[in-house]
């Protein structure tokens, strides 16, 4: 045990490091260029392990000299999970190499945790020093963030994820409900995307504004494609009708807009300028998603009882899903008058299930009305 523990914190090491040379590289070359005269070469450093903490999903509370900008940065990049992935997959199988493969699945999970547990808490002390009166992130939010990160990191890279047959309704509903949420998500990213084209010279506009230079831009843009899988979940809750928020009472649906002004962050010039109720027809690609489960369950199950346990396993389950990705992808940015951007966290779980559970329901009702109708015009 003590061999795996060694190698695991020399592991966990060389996977921080494998992140934080490039940021620190990167953070160093846009301040060298930005030509600050009030600066100094720490500021880059402390920013490369800002963005390190911000890249696990830690939420950042700052406290800047002015009180209106000061606030949390909740509103984090979902895609710079791939890259302590990576970083932590190389690690692991670098420890593999090392110890030699796992004889067991218990000898699996050590490692595992031994690796998780030794990034974790060694990410947060590199960190440390960094944060102070600025930029905080308590340890009692960060280590866990950092730990659950890491873990489920390494745990999908390492291939310990079960592969057994199915057999129970909740594993059937469980695997189903990734597909739908994985298919939602596809619908906001292709929505995304013809939004961003519609709205192109917008998006030039808030570029021009920012003026963020060769390496500054390149950083920006860096930022913009990490921040996809956010705007793809807004963009399937403006959709579906549960709208979408942009600071303090603001309000984004296919029915409604109400805002003032938008930060100037170049992938936010694909919000609609005004209110577009026919949109809402793309909601029915979210019904029939519920149809497909609706027919899915039936031809997998003849006994109506366990088409009864899956259907409400996967209701159970989805909205759990949709819950947890709402909530990781809104939040706060950097101040308290964008105190909530991005999909309304409580609003999408609720009207996305309704709404597949209705294509489930057309799926079943629908045959049953429709032979009631016909037996009575006979």
């Amino acid at each position: 045990m003590n061999r795996i523990l060694r190698v695991g914190i020399q592991q966990g090491i060389r996977s921080i490091t494998l992140i934080i040379l490039p940021i620190a590289f990167i953070s160093l070359v846009a301040w060298a260029t930005a030509g600050s005269s009030s600066g100094n070469t720490a500021d880059p450093l402390r920013a490369a392990f800002w963005f390190f903490l911000a890249a696990h999903q830690v939420p950042l509370q700052l406290s800047l000299s002015d009180s209106t900008s000061s606030g949390s940065l909740t509103f984090l990049p979902i895609g710079a999970l791939l890259i302590p992935f990576f970083a932590l997959r190389s690690g692991f199988l670098r420890m593999t190499e090392t110890l030699g493969a796992p004889k067991s699945s218990r000898d699996k999970r050590n490692y595992i945790l031994v690796l998780a547990l030794s990034y974790s808490l060694i990410s947060y002390l590199f960190a440390l020093p960094t944060l102070g009166g600025t930029v905080k992130a308590p340890f009692y939010l960060a280590i866990p963030v950092l730990l659950i990160v890491a873990y489920i990191s390494i745990f999908i890279a390492s291939g310990a994820l079960p592969n057994h047959k199915l057999q129970f309704p909740w594993q059937r509903a469980l695997r189903l409900a990734w597909i739908i949420v994985v298919a939602l998500i596809g619908i906001g990213s292709i929505l995304l995307s013809a939004s961003l084209i519609y709205h192109f010279e917008v998006v030039l506009n808030l570029t021009r504004v920012v003026e963020p230079g060769i390496f500054g831009g390149l950083v920006l843009l860096l930022g913009q494609i990490l921040y996809i899988p956010n705007i793809s979940v807004s963009a399937l809750s403006y959709v579906a009708g549960s709208g979408v928020s942009i600071g303090a009472g603001s309000l984004l649906s296919p029915f409604t807009h109400r805002i003032d002004e938008i930060p100037a962050i170049p992938i936010l010039g694909a919000l609609p300028t005004n209110s577009h109720s026919l949109v809402f027809l793309f909601a029915a690609l979210v019904v029939a998603l519920g149809t497909f489960a609706a027919s899915y369950g039936r031809r997998t199950y003849a006994d109506l009882v366990e088409v009864k346990r899956f259907y409400f396993s996967l209701t159970l389950i989805l909205f759990a899903l949709l819950f947890i990705i709402s909530r990781a992808t809104s939040g706060e940015l950097l101040s308290s008058n964008l105190s909530s951007v991005g999909p309304i966290w409580w609003a999408l779980p609720i009207v996305v299930t309704l709404e597949i559970l209705a294509g489930g329901a057309f799926y079943i009702y629908a045959p049953k009305l429709l032979t009631k109708i016909r037996n009575r015009n006979a």
